[in-house]
């Protein structure tokens, strides 16, 4: 699969962004969903959000691999290793240290 079946992207305005992110990583919480975390992305004025599947550490901090096609941060390929963070308003984001 090169591109991320349309049926899985959720585009929102900047106004709504954080209360979208909320929502979906409301999903974290669910059994099946233990071994991921929703991870926020921001390049310059793009930022996605996208499911990461956990290699090491917890769903507050730790890396893991890309499990979605980014569609509009082109730097960015399903399967890529990150790691990332989570922050005291609850939102996790790619750590780039």
């Amino acid at each position: 699969m090169s591109k991320e079946e349309a049926n899985n992207i959720v585009y929102t305005c900047s106004e709504h962004s954080m209360d979208m992110y909320f929502q979906v990583k409301q999903f974290e919480k669910r059994p099946e969903a233990k071994d991921y975390v929703y991870v926020r992305f921001a390049d310059g004025d793009q930022v996605e959000s996208m499911w990461v599947k956990i290699l090491q550490g917890t769903q507050q901090r730790g890396h893991g691999k890309l499990d979605n096609i980014p569609v509009k941060l082109v730097d960015r390929q399903l399967g890529d290793t990150i790691n990332y963070k989570t922050d005291k308003e609850g939102v996790t984001w790619e750590n780039k240290n």
